[in-house]
């Protein structure tokens, strides 16, 4: 009897091959692999196989990458197929067999069956103001005398291949440059706002970050903490290990910071550790991982065909047709960042790439306001109502300076949200729109306009003007901060549809990339799928971050 698995896995790292051959080495088999396909055969008695199956699906953890499993049944067995197993150079967190084994003995130095180890062994040392003991075994004792000082509201710096970091008990005050450990899966319910996809995320091989907001009760709990943060599971043995202690001790959920520089105690080993930045994905409703932030998970190869360009909209248009494999096709990229200039592109084989539809504006708020009111009649009444409405918001604009800004439209809905009178300085007023469009609970909001100073040519630029006018004219109007942030977003994405549309009737192309910062904005993504993957294949970066 011959069965074969059919995964579907986005990345080419080797992870997947080699846990694969690891799980079936007591059996007959041999892998395969086309494009993103991975197929294991395997050959064995109606028992084995299902015995096989069983121990694949204990022992296989879900990864980011990995999309789909199915099982089919063939009568040839053609292991002239058969690949040479890749060389997997990954640095994993740690996997179910490494795992199980740390978790029996209670020890942070078990390796990884696959990738690239960290090299690390005892003696383990605990040190608090008063001794200094080391561990060469038996290290439950020390990971228990940790986990005692954060249940008494004391910090701790621990080691780990995120570097030295404090970990101390969650408090109701304002942090900095911090994420969330949740110590057991159970509690995520209890402090954010997840989705199932969010949380098989949070339980994956790759052990990620995920940007939250905190959930009702937990606001009311700890008026002062921010409202949105990152989110993760331990993806290290040692914050594992310590993780478990707290568990058992009744802390569900602590907080990690830079290393204190005078601890309450600390936690380490005395041989220095490559560190790594963390990955950290949005998860978007159709179960899609973007990722935001770290390289951990990319293989090597890929990492070596980064070449750094003057413009980092074409670099990452160039990468993410790279990893795609769409070179042949005609191709837009949708580049939106939080500090790059903005850009929409065009590709095919004949044309390579060239740029389409920017962001332009003046040196400041006060040049940008007097040039509306120079345009018309109705830019004169505009600016004089908003002025005799919000006369405080009009005084402070004339300090703004933009000459520094990006060309961009996350800096353009800086100007827009600064002009609602969402907060008093550009960035923190951006963040607040961001985070109103992150937790609008409607359906849909008000059109704003996104409109082209030309409509008729093949490059030009997004209408500042027009968009500032329309959220002014519904500011004057009264209409909701979180509605109007929401018609912020969403009518860019109509704006964005409507202009991929017009693409496809006249150059036939194919696909959408999105790229960029602002797209780590789930709602935005969302939307994006949604009204673009309409008429259109919209893409992702698969391994690599949508902004390097």
């Amino acid at each position: 009897m011959i069965l074969i698995y059919d995964f579907i896995y986005r990345a080419n790292n080797g992870v997947l091959e080699n846990l694969l051959e690891d799980i079936a080495k007591s059996t007959k088999h041999y892998l395969t692999k086309d494009g993103d396909k991975v197929s294991l055969c395997v050959q064995g008695s109606e028992e084995e196989l299902k015995s096989f199956s069983d121990i694949l699906s204990k022992t296989l953890p879900f990864s980011l990458f990995l999309k789909d499993v199915s099982v089919r049944m063939v009568t040839q067995w053609d292991s002239l197929k058969a690949i040479k197993m890749p060389k997997c150079e990954i640095a994993l967190p740690f996997t179910q067999k490494a795992l199980s084994k740390a978790k029996a003995e209670f020890n942070p130095f078990v390796k990884n069956e696959i990738g690239i180890n960290p090299d690390i062994y005892p003696p383990l040392i605990f040190e608090d103001k008063n001794t200094r003991k080391k561990y060469d075994d038996g290290f439950k004792e020390a990971f228990l005398k940790a986990a005692k000082i954060i249940v008494d509201g004391g910090y701790l710096n621990i080691k780990s291949k995120n570097g030295y970091v404090c970990v101390s008990k969650l408090q109701d005050k304002k942090y900095e440059n911090f994420n969330v450990m949740l110590t057991d899966l159970s509690a995520t319910s209890k402090i954010a706002v997840l989705k199932s996809a969010e949380i098989s995320a949070l339980a994956s091989l790759e052990k990620p970050l995920i940007k939250t907001h905190s959930n009702l009760i937990f606001a009311s709990n700890y008026p002062n903490f921010p409202r949105f943060f990152d989110i993760a599971l331990a993806n290290d043995l040692f914050l594992y290990l310590l993780g478990v202690a707290l568990f058992e001790m009744g802390i569900e959920f602590v907080v990690l910071e830079a290393k204190q520089s005078a601890p309450d105690a600390s936690l380490y080993f005395e041989n220095e550790i490559k560190q790594e930045e963390r990955l950290q994905v949005c998860t978007l409703d159709n179960g899609q991982n973007i990722i935001l932030k770290g390289t951990s998970s990319t293989s090597p190869q890929l990492l070596k065909s980064i070449k750094r360009v003057k413009n980092p909209c074409h670099m990452q248009f160039a990468l993410a047709m790279h990893e795609l494999d769409l070179f042949e096709d005609a191709n837009c990229g949708v580049y939106l960042s939080l500090k790059n200039d903005d850009m929409i592109m065009f590709y095919s084989a004949q044309t390579g790439v060239l740029d389409m539809v920017n962001i332009t504006y003046e040196d400041s708020l006060q040049e940008m306001l007097e040039s509306i009111a120079k345009e018309d009649a109705t830019g004169i009444r505009l600016i004089e109502n908003y002025t005799e409405k919000f006369p405080l918001i009009v005084e402070k604009a004339k300090k703004i300076s933009l000459k520094q800004k990006a060309k961009n439209i996350a800096n353009l809905w800086s100007i827009a949200a600064f002009l609602m009178g969402l907060d008093g300085s550009l960035e923190e007023a951006r963040d607040k729109l961001l985070e109103n469009i992150s937790t609008f609970g409607g359906q849909k909001g008000p059109r704003v306009d996104y409109k082209l100073i030309d409509e008729n040519s093949a490059k030009t630029t997004i209408n500042a003007h027009k968009f500032i006018k329309s959220v002014m004219s519904f500011r004057l109007a009264d209409v909701d901060d979180g509605l109007l942030s929401y018609g912020i977003a969403e009518s860019l994405v109509y704006f964005l549809s409507d202009f991929m549309d017009g693409l496809k009737s006249d150059f036939q192309i194919k696909n959408v990339l999105l790229m960029g910062s602002l797209f780590g904005n789930k709602t935005i993504s969302n939307l994006c799928v949604k009204h673009l993957g309409v008429n259109h294949k919209v893409h992702f970066n698969k391994e690599l971050p949508i902004e390097l």
